[in-house]
Order: C-alpha cells, then structure tokens, then sequence
C-alpha cells in the first residue's frame, strides 16, 4: 500500500484522476458493512423471537406431559388456561389503550365467530334476529349477549333463532348502567364478552358500543356497530321532570364523542337510514355508516297461521280497521290517534305491541272520555317473526312519533315496512325518511302527529276513496321490489366478508406477546 501511494505521488496527474474513483467504492465499501451490521442485527433479533416462540411451544407441551396428559384435545384445554391466568384489562383500559394487552381494533381477526351486544328485549326486537340469522345462513357463528328484562325470564322465551344462533343471558342487574350517565359503561357485557375470541364484536347501538370496543382491542377483533339510533339525538328518562327529554348538552358531548370514535375506529359502522348517516358524518367526522334499513324478511314462516285481523278480533268485514302495531308508552304518540276516532265514525283503531299492561289503561281511559272506547281494541304482542302475517287483513297500518329529537324525526322504523309487507296502506308523520318514502312510492298518505284532525283526515279519505286504497296496495308491493327488500339482510354480509382476516404469522406472534 506504501508503494502504490509512493508511486502515485509521483504520477500527480494519474493521482487526481484515481482519486474520485477510490473515494467512491471506498465509500460504497463502507455503506454495504453498514447494510450487512443492520441485517446482522435484524437476524438476530428474529432468531431471538423464533427461540423464544420455540421456548413458548416447547414449555406448553412439556407442561401437558409432565401433568400426564398425552391428547391434543386436552393441550388445547390447558392452553387457554395458561392464557386466561394473565389479568385481562378493565373496560376502560382497554378502551383508552392504556393495558399493553390492548391491540389494533381487527389485528388478530381470524375465524367466523361474532359476538354480539345488545340491550333490548330480544323478543321485539327484529332487527338483531334479522341480522344474526342472515350471518348464521352465511356460515357465521353467532352468539348473543344480552341482560335478561328480569331474573331468570330469559330462559321462558324459549327463542330459536335457527342454526348458528345463540343466546346467552346474564343478569338483568347488567343493563342497570343505561339510566345511569354516561349511559354506555356495560362492565357486565364486556367482562363475558372479553373472554371469547371471535372474528368481531358487534355492538347493537351505542350502548354497547363502548364494552364492544373495549374487547376489540383486548382480542385484536374487528367492531361492527349498528346505530339503532342516534344516541346523541335521542332522549332519557328525566325523574324530576317525570318525562322523556333530550339529553343535557354535557352529557350529549360524552355521548357524540363516542359515535366519533365508533366512525373512526370501528372496523364498519351501520345505520338505518340517510338522514343519519349523512348527519353523522358530517357532524362527527369519520366514515359514513352503511345503511341497512328495517325491512323484514318477506320469506320468513310465522310460529302459527293467523286468521285476517279482523276476524282475530271479531270484527265485521265492513269495519275499516287502522293497525297500530309497535311500542307502546308516552314516547309513541298514540293518544292522537286516538283522539282523531272523534272524527272518523267509521274506524277501529287497534293497539297491538308490548306493555299494554302498564299503558294500556290510560289509552282507555281517554277511550272512554271521547266516547269511542267501542272503537279501540287493544291486543297482545305477537313475536317478531309473526308480525307481517298477524298483520294481513287490516285497512291501513299507521306510524307517529313526537318531534322530540332528531332521532325521532329521522326515523325509519320497522313497522312501515312491516305494514308494506302485509300490504298495507301506511299513514305517517310527516317527518323526512318515512314521508319520503311513503310519496315517492306511492303507498300512502302524510299527517301533523300533533293534529287529530290532521291524522282523522288522511284516515277518511282512505275511508272514502277505495281506488286509492288499492292502489296504494299494489304499489306496496312494487316498492318492496324496488327497495330490494329480499336481499336487505345480505348487506351485513357482505360486510362480513369484506373484513380482512389477520395472516398466521401476525395472529402467532402477537400470541407470544400477548403471553409472553
């Protein structure tokens, strides 16, 4: 090396030129060890994980055979347990993302299992039946968690919502956190559902939104959440004031800031109608939620056979019947209805729908005061599966609510398309989702839910005008088609299948850190 800088020295010419060409590979000499020393730490590093992943393995089985266990089947039992040992983090931790167990919402999804939350009576509630058994026809596991109305109640429903359904019931005391603020806090729901590991959790409503992410995170499962309702829009229980009001503006702030993390986080978010999914996103931010809209199963086969309403009730053929078929109570609007029998001589006016027994005498009551109580027939609730065909042989199905909240004036309800399917005229509010839908198809006619007299006419010129009834019957049916209510239900499928499944690699390795 002397020599040949010797030499150069006295060549100067030459050495100007060799110069630039030995700094360049010199240089690149020095970049490929600096690539090669980041490689050897990378490897070493792997080797590292692998050993440890190895050590894992290797420490499971010897624990199976040293307990004299020489199945697989009994591996598989250990396995969990040694998993199950470590302290699974609160609800809250988990959401916030403050436990090292919390991941990515969807990063270990794998499999076909869901796990859904709900807080409702799963008796009136068709949505939830609709979409777990278009998911269990499509392969999909799924099983239910849901707080009992009352102690040891759950297990006389006896419902059978087909294969691939199930339904667990935990205690009533488990839906307690709805009245109390912020209204989401399901530390009962989420402490059963954080111990399954299914593909997602789906949360039915917002109220469940919350325990729903929370497991998400701690299972590295996807989260659906189907707003119901607009939470935020929506109303409560006031004791001092002894009526449904809209929430506070404090506690609507807790409230809208969960929606936000649900349009942000969540691995897909579903709403019933435009009105709320456009609202929601442009007031919350996120992603839109896709719509799935309240229309039933017009293939599905009723529990019995039901005779027309109106011989269900005794009725004459010539009575115009009006069918109210829902939820009852002081939300629903229906004492209207009831006063509009003042001006409508020739209707019957029948209430069918759950807690009859606590309102159902009131109704009478302003029955009787009017003079009409001969015109109001009140009937028990049939299940939800049985709704369309209990409902065939009315004259007109009709739908209200008080203008509350935008939740109630964005409504679009069950029954509406329920009556449609029983083909029915309907008579709505005239509020945007349901009276848009009701003029642009044709199938009915629009009122002031505050107004008797508003309600009493759309009722008469039904009443009087038969060709307008049969029309609005026929295009009933055309709406159905056009609505593509046959494959409503597929949507949440398609979501499903959509959703990405996590590769082995990622599902092994986070298994080692999540036990490690």
């Amino acid at each position: 090396m002397k020599y040949i800088s010797t030499t150069l020295k006295k060549w100067p010419l030459l050495l100007r030129t060799l110069r630039p060409i030995f700094y360049y590979f010199y240089g690149a000499y020095l970049v490929l060890w600096a690539y090669v020393d980041i490689l050897r730490v990378r490897a070493n590093t792997l080797k590292s994980c692998l050993l440890n992943a190895r050590d894992h393995i290797f420490k499971s089985f010897a624990e199976i055979f040293t307990a004299g266990v020489p199945t697989l089947k009994a591996y598989k039992l250990v396995r969990p347990t040694r998993i199950g040992d470590a302290p699974i983090p609160t609800m809250h931790d988990a959401a916030a993302s403050r436990n090292r167990r919390a991941r990515r919402v969807g990063a270990r999804a794998s499999g076909r299992e869901i796990v859904m939350l709900v807080v409702s009576d799963l008796r009136v509630d068709p949505r939830v039946e609709r979409e777990a058994r278009a998911l269990a026809s499509a392969g999909y596991t799924v099983s239910v968690i849901c707080p009992e109305p009352s102690e040891g109640i759950g297990a006389t429903f006896n419902l059978d919502w087909g294969q691939g359904v199930s339904i667990k019931y935990v205690h009533w005391a488990g839906a307690t956190f709805m009245s109390e603020k912020p209204g989401y806090c399901a530390d009962l729901l989420y402490s059963e559902a954080v111990q399954m590991k299914p593909f997602a959790f789906h949360a039915h409503d917002l109220s469940t939104a919350y325990a729903a992410l929370a497991a998400a995170k701690v299972r590295g499962a996807h989260l659906i959440v189907d707003f119901h309702e607009w939470f935020s829009e929506n109303v409560h229980w006031d004791n001092t004031k002894s009526k449904w009001v809209p929430y506070p503006q404090d506690w609507k702030r807790e409230l809208q800031k969960l929606e936000a993390r649900c349009l942000k986080e969540a691995s897909a978010t579903i709403t019933v109608c435009d009105s709320i999914a456009d609202a929601m996103v442009d007031e919350l931010g996120g992603r839109r939620p896709q719509i799935i809209r309240n229309i039933p199963n017009l293939k599905a086969v009723p529990t019995k056979e039901y005779p027309p309403i109106k011989q269900q009730l005794g009725l004459p053929e010539s009575s115009f019947v009006v069918l109210w078929q829902g939820g009852t109570g002081p939300t629903r609007m229906i004492e209207p209805i009831i006063e509009s029998l003042a001006f409508t001589p020739r209707c019957v006016f029948v209430v069918r729908g759950p807690s009859l027994d606590l309102f159902g005498e009131n109704y009478r009551a302003l029955a009787r005061r009017l003079g009409v109580e001969q015109r109001l027939f009140l009937a028990e609730p049939v299940p939800s599966g049985d709704v369309v065909a209990a409902a065939r042989g009315a004259d007109a199905g009709i739908w209200t609510l008080p203008a509350l909240c935008r939740n109630f004036t964005y409504a679009l309800p069950n029954k509406i398309f329920e009556y449609l399917a029983a083909d029915l005229p309907v008579l709505v509010a005239h509020y945007p989702e349901a009276s848009r839908l009701v003029v642009e198809n044709g199938v009915g006619l629009i009122f002031d839910p505050y107004d008797p007299r508003s309600i009493a006419d759309s009722i008469n010129r039904l009443i009087q005008d038969q060709s307008l009834r049969e029309r609005f019957r026929a295009n009933a049916r055309l709406a159905l088609e056009r609505l593509d209510a046959s494959r409503e239900w597929q949507k949440v499928v398609s979501i499903y299948d959509g959703l990405p499944q996590a590769s082995f690699v990622r599902r092994f390795f986070n298994a080692a850190v999540f036990t490690g």
